[in-house]
C-alpha cells in the first residue's frame, strides 16, 4: 500500500496521461452522491434509508452513518418482515428529482473516460453522462450485472460510454444489492471462474480509481482482489487508487493493504469528492482547447488544434513501420501536389505525449490514408490499428458526403481480407504498388484536401 498524503503535480500529470490513454476506470461509490435537496445538503443513501424506514414502518432512530440501508433491512427482518418487500419499497422511495451531484458532472466532463463502474444502484451517473455528453439524450450504455445473469453484456467502448452497475440497478425485483448478504453473493459470482463476466477481464488490465464506496473491511479486500488476475501481493503492473474516508480510518485494513497490496495507493489528501474536484481542475487546465470542451462521446472533435509542427488539415498517413518506404513515396507525391502530410512520427521530441499528439493529428486532419499491405494482416498487436480505430470513430461523426477514410494497397494484400476493419473493407481501395501514386489518385485527394481547407475559412 502506498499512502498518498499530498498529491504532487507529477501525480496529477501521470493520472491525466493515463486517462488520456483510456486506461483509467472510475469506480463510483455513494459518498460522491451529495447534493442540495429540499434546501439541505444531503447524501442520497442515508436519505433513502430514512425514507425506506418510514415506508416499512421500522424505527430509523440512530441509523449508522454507513450501511444504513443494510441496517433498515435487518430491522425489517427482525420484525418478521420479508426481504422481498424491501426491494420494491426502496424503488418507490427513490426521489425522481434528486439533483445530479457535481462530482458526477465533473467526471462526465473528462471525456476520455469511457468506462465507468458504479457500486450504487441509482441512475445518477447515467443522468450525468447523458446530460454532459449527449444533451440529455439517453445514449449512455448500461450493463446491469447480477448473479446468475445469462449475459451481463460484452464491453465495446468504441460505441460510446458504458456504465456497469456492479451491484445491480434499482428495480422492484431482488436483482440489486441492499444488504451485506447481497453484496457477498455479488462478489462470490464475480470471483467464480465459471460465472465471471467478460467485463471483469477488462477491469483487471485497467487502473481503477475507487471513489467513496464506503465498503466494510471484508468487502474492500474482495473488491480489490476481483479487479486483479492474481493474488493481491503479486506484481500487476498497475496502481489502483482508492479515495475513501472509511478506509483511511480503518487501522486493521490499512495494515492488511500495506503488507499484501503494495500496488494499491490510498489517497489521504481529502475525501473522494475532493479528489474528483482536483482531478477535474488538473484535466481542464491541461486540456484547454475550446474544441476539446466540445468533443462528442468518442472523444474526437473534427477541427481540433493539431500538435506542434503539424499544419491544420494535413493528410494523415497511417502505416506499419515495415511499409515506411512505400508510405514515404505516397507522401512525396502528395506534397509535390501542394498538400501538407503528417508522416514522420519520429519527429515527435523525447518527452512529447506521443499518443496524445497522434490523436490530435488524426482529429485535425483532412484525410486519413490507411496504407494496407501484407504487414497490416499481422495477427500481433500493432500500434497502427489504434490509429485506424481512432479515425474510424471520427469518420462516423462526419457528413455522409465527406470523404475521410482512404485505404490504399501498396502490395498484393486483399483489401477485402477479414483481418482488416469492416469500415475499410467497404471502401474503394486504390492500388499503389510500392507507393507509386497514379496522377488520378493524387488529383482526387488534392480536390478533397482543397475542399476541406476552404471549409475551414471564415464563411467557408
Amino acid at each position: 500500500m502506498m499512502p498518498l498524503e499530498a498529491p504532487t503535480d507529477l501525480f496529477w500529470e501521470e493520472l491525466c496521461e493515463r486517462i488520456g490513454e483510456e486506461r483509467v476506470v472510475p469506480v463510483i461509490g455513494q459518498d460522491l452522491l451529495r447534493a442540495s435537496w429540499e434546501g439541505t445538503e444531503v447524501f442520497l443513501y442515508p436519505l433513502l434509508a430514512q425514507r425506506l424506514a418510514v415506508r416499512l414502518g421500522v424505527s430509523d432512530a440512530e441509523l449508522p452513518a454507513q450501511g444504513a440501508l443494510h441496517e433498515v433491512a435487518c430491522r425489517h427482518l427482525a420484525r418478521g418482515g420479508r426481504i422481498a418487500d424491501v426491494y420494491g419499497a426502496l424503488k418507490k422511495v427513490m426521489p425522481d428529482n434528486f439533483p445530479v451531484p457535481e462530482p458526477l458532472r465533473q467526471l462526465a466532463a473528462i471525456r476520455p473516460l469511457k468506462l465507468f463502474v458504479t457500486t450504487t444502484f441509482d441512475p445518477l451517473l447515467r443522468r450525468a453522462l447523458d446530460e454532459v455528453r449527449h444533451g440529455g439524450r439517453p445514449e449512455t450504455r448500461i450493463i446491469n450485472y447480477y448473479p446468475n445473469a445469462r449475459d451481463a453484456g460484452e464491453l465495446d467502448t468504441s460505441q460510446g460510454t458504458t456504465v456497469i452497475h456492479l451491484f445491480g440497478a434499482l428495480s422492484s425485483f431482488p436483482e440489486y444489492a441492499i444488504t451485506e448478504e447481497d453484496m457477498l453473493e455479488f462478489m462470490h459470482s464475480l470471483l467464480a471462474v465459471a460465472q465471471r463476466p467478460a467485463f471483469v477481464r477488462e477491469l483487471a488490465r485497467m487502473q481503477l480509481l475507487v471513489l467513496g464506496c464506503s465498503f466494510p473491511d471484508w468487502l474492500v479486500r474482495f473488491f480489490l482482489r476481483a479487479g486483479l488476475e492474481d493474488r493481491l501481493s503479486k506484481p500487476h503492473g498497475k496502481t489502483d487508487i482508492v479515495a475513501d474516508r472509511c478506509i483511511q480510518a480503518d487501522v486493521r485494513l490499512l495494515s492488511f493493504l500495506e503488507r499484501f497490496s503494495p500496488e494499491t495507493m490510498i489517497f489521504r489528501g481529502g475525501d473522494a469528492r475532493e479528489l474528483v474536484a482536483e482531478l477535474h481542475r488538473h484535466w481542464t487546465a491541461e486540456n484547454p482547447d475550446p474544441e476539446a470542451a466540445g468533443t462528442d462521446d468518442s472523444g474526437s472533435s473534427p477541427g481540433m488544434t493539431p500538435p506542434p509542427g503539424v499544419r491544420p488539415g494535413a493528410v494523415f498517413l497511417s502505416y506499419a513501420h515495415e511499409d515506411a518506404g512505400p508510405a514515404a513515396a505516397i507522401r512525396d507525391s502528395l506534397e509535390a501536389a501542394g498538400m501538407s502530410v503528417w508522416f514522420d512520427k519520429q519527429s515527435l521530441r523525447t518527452g512529447d505525449d506521443f499518443e496524445r499528439n497522434i490523436r490530435r493529428a488524426i482529429q485535425s486532419c483532412s484525410l486519413f490514408v490507411a496504407v494496407l499491405s501484407r504487414h497490416t494482416l499481422d495477427p500481433e498487436a500493432r500500434f497502427f490499428r489504434r490509429e485506424w480505430h481512432q479515425a474510424i470513430r471520427l469518420a462516423e461523426q462526419l457528413p455522409a458526403n465527406r470523404r475521410f477514410l482512404v485505404p490504399v494497397a501498396v502490395d498484393d494484400v486483399d483489401p477485402a481480407s477479414d483481418e482488416l476493419p469492416e469500415e475499410l473493407r467497404g471502401l474503394h481501395c486504390a492500388s499503389l504498388p510500392g507507393g507509386r501514386s497514379e496522377p488520378a489518385f493524387v488529383d482526387q485527394l488534392r480536390e478533397e484536401y482543397r475542399r476541406y481547407q476552404l471549409s475551414r475559412r471564415p464563411g467557408g
